[in-house]
């Protein structure tokens, strides 16, 4: 760890074993591929290329970690890294958005964090400092937030310095992450048993026609075939349990939200700890989330769509995973959104929506069903996943509503999967009114809300209103977003 930030820098010394360990598997197997192919002068060749892509690895390691360096000054962050093409780029502390620690398993076992400047640009490492001292990310990140010139010695005195006790806002303790895989079933591991089965395929490790013989065949008509499917059920929903609970667990371990000041201090992660800071001020829209059975027992997820946050969450920084309602409102409270209103200040579309959202579903069911009748069976099977369309359509239709209230407006959408979004009037940036051909024939039109980053949220819109309501409501949204705004430009910084 350097004596001072405000001189060039480099890595963690770690970070040679690191990158070393990342690199040389990857020319070995090169170095495989070239051995295998003088296989026959035996073991000598094989040694011999493996030396030396170890040595090779070894040497660029050195090389890179020698070369990158990055400095802190009074306001801006500069990264210098190449061998052989130097690149020296310059951030200022003004466009960095988001600052976030990572520890993946290798980085805590040496103490040290990747430091993350989010800053909104293209390019996806502008501002990632990989392998630094923690106690040395951390005075970066404090170093950049605050804007001001960093001491001497700042690092070891924010080490020794009292640690300043920050409210705990929210907690999952391994009980409850064990309980929300159980509510967060998973069936992404199928992905994977069918690709070792394409595998497997291509190189004619499994011969189908075995499966098929006429003894078998004859078998499927029996009972055997019916306690093969239910026991093919059975282990894809426990292995549907297993994968929720494990992705849960390797994400939202020891998860901790917790009051900074500079927004909310987010730390979670089993094999990679990640440490992230919500800034307040950049939060523009909430989202509270539940699924089908989590929902019956009382269970709801709440996040926040920000600027600047990691793009591998899309936008979204996760407040609460798994809370009860009455938890997540001090959190909501906390960054300053309004707490939702009971169901029946809601308003949804009006009947008349349902000729346009699930008409043609059942249109679909009839003409299906004709088929099934007049020309083949099979199609009552279409028939009847159509049916299920049209009634989620219903049921979506009856779920989708608007609320508002002095501070905010609020969307609910979805029936399997529940949404509510809140948008605060001040954090809006556009009012849109659309009209499909059919919406014009029916009178309707839909109104479309437009936040800063709201591409990950993309269903912040009231579908199928009234045509006369919705010129009304766009209007008196413009009115308090106006009205709101104003009073944000009188207030104090």
């Amino acid at each position: 760890m350097s004596d001072s930030l405000a001189v060039s820098s480099r890595l963690h010394p770690a970070t040679l074993i690191a990158r070393w360990l990342r690199i040389v598997p990857q020319m070995l197997i090169g170095g495989i591929g070239i051995a295998a192919s003088g296989a026959e002068r035996g073991l000598d060749r094989f040694a011999m290329f493996a030396g030396v892509a170890m040595g090779i690895g070894a040497l660029f390691v050195v090389l890179a970690w020698w070369r990158f360096t990055f400095t802190v000054g009074d306001g801006e962050v500069v990264i210098e890294k190449g061998i052989v093409q130097r690149q020296r780029r310059v951030i200022p502390f003004d466009r960095i958005q988001d600052i976030a620690i990572e520890q993946r398993l290798l980085a805590r076992l040496f103490g040290t964090a990747k430091v993350k400047l989010e800053t909104g640009g293209s390019a996806s490492d502008e501002g990632s400092l990989d392998m630094v001292g923690l106690d040395e990310a951390e005075a970066l990140r404090d170093r950049i937030r605050r804007g001001k010139a960093l001491a001497p010695h700042a690092v070891e005195d924010a080490v020794s310095a009292e640690p300043i006790t920050e409210p705990v806002l929210f907690a999952m303790e391994l009980p409850r992450v064990l309980v929300a895989g159980l509510f967060n079933f998973s069936l992404v591991f199928l992905a994977a048993i069918g690709a070792v089965i394409q595998y497997l395929d291509q190189f004619n490790l499994i011969e189908w026609s075995d499966w098929v013989t006429p003894e078998r065949a004859d078998q499927a008509a029996h009972l055997v075939t019916i306690r093969i499917v239910i026991g093919f059920v059975f282990i894809v929903l426990l292995l549907g349990l297993v994968a929720g609970v494990v992705r849960m667990v390797m994400t939202n371990f020891g998860f901790r939200l917790t009051r900074a000041e500079a927004g909310l201090r987010r730390k979670r992660g089993l094999f990679t700890l990640t440490e992230v800071v919500i800034p307040l001020r950049r939060t523009q829209v909430a989202l509270i989330e539940s699924g089908p059975v989590g929902r019956l027992f009382g269970w709801y997820a709440l996040s926040f769509q920000t600027l600047g946050a990691d793009r591998k969450e899309g936008g979204v920084q996760a407040a609460a995973p798994f809370a009860r309602m009455a938890e997540l409102l001090p959190i909501l409270a906390e960054a300053g959104f309004p707490a939702p209103p009971p169901r029946g200040e809601f308003h949804g579309p009006p009947r008349r929506a349902l000729l346009r959202q699930a008409a043609p579903w059942l249109l679909l069911v009839m003409l299906a069903g004709g088929v099934a009748i007049w020309i083949e069976p099979w199609a009552g099977v279409g028939a009847v996943a159509l049916l299920v369309a049209f009634v989620f359509a219903v049921l979506r239709w009856r779920r989708h509503a608007h609320a508002l209230d002095g501070r905010a407006l609020f969307v609910s959408h979805g029936f399997f999967k529940r949404r509510l979004w809140i948008l605060p009037f001040e954090k809006t940036q556009a009012i849109r009114l659309s009209r499909g051909p059919v919406q014009r024939g029916l009178r309707l039109a839909s109104l479309l809300i437009d936040t800063p980053g709201a591409s990950a949220m993309h269903n912040q819109a009231i579908v199928d209103l009234d045509a006369r309501e919705a010129e009304t409501l766009a209007g008196r949204l413009l009115a308090l977003f106006y009205r709101a705004r104003a009073a944000t430009r009188l207030q104090p910084s």
